[in-house]
């Protein structure tokens, strides 16, 4: 919160271990490890990976599995897309062993092989993500992003302010819609009726973010939003000894994954 006095005093503790560590700390753990899984090139470590962020979601934040597993369930149409790409267009098919035909079409272990590990590595990125911002409030973010990483005020919580109005364009959207129905607009369904839904949708939620956009406009100018170069906060964001725990504890689990399937002969790199 900007505007108020410095009080100096931390920000409260949520209740789960993932919300309790600081973002800062818990979004340099998920680069880190999507950085890891960049340069792997198998199945099978990315798919242990996936698991055990699956765990920690629903152990260490609260999650249950099937909030974790539903947003991801658009990521089976990615794979499948991956898998026929690799089994038509991989370079390695020509001289690998078919493992079985479909019709004219030559299935290889290359290209199999290529196509689970693009997309266990593909549904890990999204679930790490997917746990990160489930678990962190976006407000403690922004004063993370603030206080640790010294990213500017006026930019970070101009990205807050957007980020807040993605709920209420979902809220205005279904008002608008049940206010439809009720003067009896009946929606078409199908690609043929897709221009008439949006024309109609489109006008009102676009008059609705302009008259919030200039509300918030007028809020931030009254508080002298950006007039300074700093601002004093009601909360800081602090780094604790158990977030650098949490750190080092996430960063090991997955050095000890890679190291364990390195030397049964499974992990590979893309480089090297």
């Amino acid at each position: 919160m900007i505007g108020g006095h410095d009080s100096g005093g931390e920000a409260e503790v949520r209740t789960d271990l993932l919300s309790a560590k600081n973002p800062s700390i818990k979004l340099l753990a998920v680069a880190l490890t999507a950085l890891v899984l960049t340069f792997i090139f198998d199945p099978v470590t990315p798919a242990v990976l996936f698991l055990l962020t699956l765990l920690a979601g629903k152990f260490l934040g609260n999650l249950r599995f099937r909030d974790q597993l539903r947003p991801l369930v658009i990521f089976l149409v990615a794979g499948l897309a991956i898998l026929l790409g690799n089994v038509f267009f991989n370079k390695g098919n020509a001289a690998a062993t078919a493992l079985f035909w479909i019709g004219p079409v030559k299935i290889t272990g290359t290209a199999l092989w290529a196509a689970g590990t693009l997309w266990l590595r593909l549904m890990c990125f999204a679930l790490l993500s997917l746990v990160f911002v489930r678990t962190t409030e976006p407000q403690y973010l922004i004063l993370s992003l603030i206080h640790q990483i010294r990213l500017n005020y006026r930019v970070a919580y101009g990205t807050m302010v957007g980020y807040r109005m993605l709920p209420l364009l979902q809220s205005d959207y279904q008002t608008i819609r049940a206010a439809q129905r009720v003067r009896g607009v009946r929606e078409g369904r199908g690609i043929l009726h897709a221009w008439g839904r949006m024309r109609r949708y489109a006008i009102p939620l676009l008059a609705g973010s302009v008259r919030k956009a200039g509300r918030v406009a007028l809020a931030m100018d009254a508080r002298a939003f950006g007039a300074f170069p700093d601002r004093t906060f009601r909360e800081r964001m602090v780094v604790r000894r158990a977030d650098w725990v949490f750190l080092v504890v996430v960063l090991a689990v997955v050095a000890a994954v890679v190291v364990l399937f390195r030397g049964l002969g499974i992990t590979r790199f893309t480089v090297g």
